[in-house]
């Protein structure tokens, strides 16, 4: 059980080839590894206006990305650089842990969070 669960989710694998200059890129997205329910607790974004940053075009065409913590099931195969797909988006996980309920360790309330960082405008 994980309260609040109403995201559907789909996991994807972590980034297992390298692009022509190393960077990893993600999973075979037509494979995914899971399928459940989570629950997406989005915050504020990161905003990026400069071209020699991050590919923003100046503050009034910002390159903008949703944000937030992903909370999943403790079946879920979570790990850094793993790939969500939820809400219609895509996002990027990284700083898994798995949260143990302090009451009844091992119980229901026991989930996995992962900060979920969206993918808006990538790839190019």
């Amino acid at each position: 059980m994980l309260l609040l669960a109403r995201d559907a989710v789909t996991l994807y694998p972590a980034g297992v080839s390298d692009d022509a200059h190393g960077w990893a890129e993600p999973g075979d997205a037509a494979a995914p590894l899971w399928t459940g329910t989570g629950n997406f607790q989005g915050r504020p974004g990161r905003s990026a206006t400069l071209a020699a940053d991050s590919g923003g075009h100046g503050p009034f065409d910002p390159l903008a990305g949703a944000a937030g913590v992903l909370y999943l099931p403790p079946d879920a195969p979570v790990e850094d650089g793993m790939l969500a797909e939820l809400r219609g988006q895509r996002f990027a996980l990284s700083q898994a842990f798995y949260v143990t309920d302090p009451a009844d360790p091992g119980g229901a309330l026991d989930c996995w969070a992962a900060v979920a960082t969206g993918l808006d405008g990538w790839p190019p």
